[in-house]
Formats: structure tokens, C-alpha cells, sequence
């Protein structure tokens, strides 16, 4: 498999900090396609047969002009009042793909594996935590304990091998000392997975800045996490009043209040346990590295506390306020 990880730093309502860590987890044999499958949706013909990034090679029967609008980068803070209605119209179908991939199908190496951590800074003392309050040394942490969810959660038994890590690019973490091969050496080391790459690879998510294919498709799938993270954020944390962003999370939302209200049911038509999750660490507060070696360890302490509700509520609100 490969993976493609991005992140957040969120701030809740009651001015609580977060730290988001997503990943997605992609088989190999699977990736050209769902990579093409994301492609197709960017097309707006009424047929369209086949996606292509060059426009000269598309075979569908549509105007360059609006084949270059739709051939964007997909980006959750992105998502705007103002745009384009042909963007919105794709932001939605991306969303509504992302809601209902998994249903019915069957097929394990087919599947859409994504985990999203939310790290409740406020419950971490920095000063006993030993960092300095270096949260560069906390993603390393705890993007660990996202990455070995791959193992332990999704693929429990099974032998899997991790070709590459893709994340998005973050200067902080680029720079950083340690960060690109440091997560890599400790799982390879204690035998937990086995990773066939050395260093994390950082990329752009704007696909239009490469030429080659896979490139392209790595950029793409990048663009795709960073929609389920931000879409994420959207009804956890409802940091935008946004009407597009709002409709364009209400159409997530169908697989979300399943994620966070019943994340262990097997019966689910949406088809999510052990390939998606959503969860917040830790439930009660991190006061020394003791407490927390045996925190990381209690799925207890993986917890849905917060309330959500469908955003659809929001965009009631929002509308209302037009007429006040």
C-alpha cells in the first residue's frame, strides 16, 4: 500500500486546540483507479467516457475553456461562496464519492481506508510531556500511532507492506531534524510493519505543478485527504459559515454521524469498520510520558464526545441571519 497523509491545527468554539492528523491508505493495485475515478468526477458532460489532465487527449465532447476551470486543485479551505458553480458542483460529487465508496463492495483491495486523529492539545502538559511545546515532536507522536492503525486496525493479521509515504508539504516538518525518517526507522525496527521507503516524501497537492502521471495521481490522492479532513473539521468543529462549504459537508455527513456515533457497528450499509475512523485522544489528561505510553494503548481513550449535528442546521442559521 501507499499512504497520504495531511494535517490541521483547529480551535473549537470554547477555544480548545487541536491537532488533526488524517491518512489515507491506498493498495497499490487500486490506486490508478481510484486516482481515475476522482478524474472522471471532474467532468460535467453528460456522458463523460474518459478524464484526461491534457485536454487534447480527453474524449469528451466538451470546451477546453471549461475543461481547464474543472481541471483544479481540490482544497477543503478552497471551497468559497464566490466560485464557480461547475467547482461547487464538483466539490460535491468528491464529497458524495467519499460518503458512499464503500457501500457494497466487497472487495477488501477496493476499498476507501482513511483515519483521522484529532490530538486534544489542551489535555497534553507540555512541560511533563517533555517537547517544549514542539508540536512538530507531538504529529511525530502521535503520526505514528495513525500510520500503525494501518496495521493493527484495518489489516489486523495480515502481512502488509508500505511502499511510500506521501505528505503534504509543511516546511516545519521538512526542516525538521528527525521527522521524515524518524517514524519510518522505529516501526521498521520494532518489526510492526514493513516499510520499503527511508524518508517520508513531501509533495505538493496542486497536480497541475507536475508533468508526469504519477506524480499527478499522488497530488490527486493528497487533494483527497485533505477533503475528508477539512470536510471533517466542518461538522465537528464548524469553523466556516460558508454556505458552500456548509452544503458541500452536508453531503459527507451521511458517513460522518455513522463514523462518530456508532464507529464499531458491522451492520452498516456504508460498509466503514476497519477501513474508516474518526476519533479524538486523549479522554482525560496526559500529565507525565508514563501516563501517556499507557494512554496511547487504552482505545478508550480514542473517544466521540462531541455532539455534532447535520450542517444542514447551520445553513438554516446562516440563511436566517440574511433577513435580520
Amino acid at each position: 500500500m501507499e499512504i497520504f497523509s495531511d494535517e490541521t491545527n483547529i480551535e473549537d468554539k470554547n477555544g480548545k486546540e487541536y491537532l488533526g492528523i488524517a491518512c489515507l491508505f491506498v493498495p497499490t493495485s487500486y490506486k490508478t483507479t481510484l486516482s481515475n475515478k476522482l478524474s472522471k468526477l471532474r467532468c460535467l458532460h453528460n456522458e463523460p467516457t474518459k478524464w484526461s489532465w491534457n485536454y487534447k487527449d480527453c474524449r469528451n465532447e466538451c470546451k477546453e475553456q471549461y475543461h481547464n476551470i474543472n481541471n483544479f486543485e481540490i482544497h477543503s479551505t478552497k471551497i468559497e461562496n464566490n466560485m464557480a458553480k461547475s467547482k461547487l458542483r464538483i466539490y460535491r460529487r468528491w464529497a458524495k464519492f467519499i460518503a458512499n465508496h464503500n457501500k457494497h463492495q466487497k472487495d477488501k483491495n477496493r476499498l476507501l481506508y482513511f483515519n483521522i486523529l484529532y490530538v486534544d492539545l489542551d489535555k497534553l502538559d507540555f512541560d511533563k510531556f517533555g517537547v517544549d511545546k514542539d508540536t512538530t515532536n507531538i504529529y511525530n507522536r502521535f503520526y505514528r500511532t495513525v500510520l500503525l492503525s494501518a496495521k493493527s486496525f484495518y489489516f489486523k493479521d495480515q502481512n502488509i507492506i508500505i511502499k511510500n509515504i506521501y505528505h503534504d508539504n509543511a516546511d516545519a516538518k521538512e526542516k525538521h531534524e528527525y521527522f521524515k525518517w524518524h517514524v519510518i526507522d522505529y516501526l521498521n525496527s520494532k518489526k510492526r510493519v514493513d516499510i520499503k521507503t527511508d524518508e517520508i516524501t513531501f509533495i505538493n497537492s496542486n497536480h497541475r505543478a507536475y508533468e508526469d502521471k504519477e506524480s499527478k495521481e499522488n497530488a490527486q490522492l493528497i487533494q483527497l485527504i485533505d477533503l475528508i479532513l477539512g470536510l471533517s473539521n466542518q461538522i465537528l468543529f464548524q469553523p466556516s459559515r460558508s454556505k458552500n462549504k456548509i452544503k458541500v459537508a452536508n453531503d459527507f455527513y451521511p458517513l460522518f454521524k455513522r463514523l462518530w456515533n456508532r464507529p464499531y457497528n458491522p451492520n452498516s450499509s456504508y460498509n466503514y469498520l476497519r477501513s474508516q475512523q474518526v476519533s479524538i485522544f486523549p479522554k482525560t489528561t496526559i500529565n507525565s510520558q508514563k501516563d501517556f505510553e499507557g494512554l496511547i494503548n487504552d482505545t478508550h481513550q480514542f473517544h466521540h464526545e462531541i455532539e455534532i449535528s447535520d450542517p444542514q442546521s447551520l445553513l438554516e442559521q446562516t440563511s436566517l441571519e440574511d433577513w435580520f
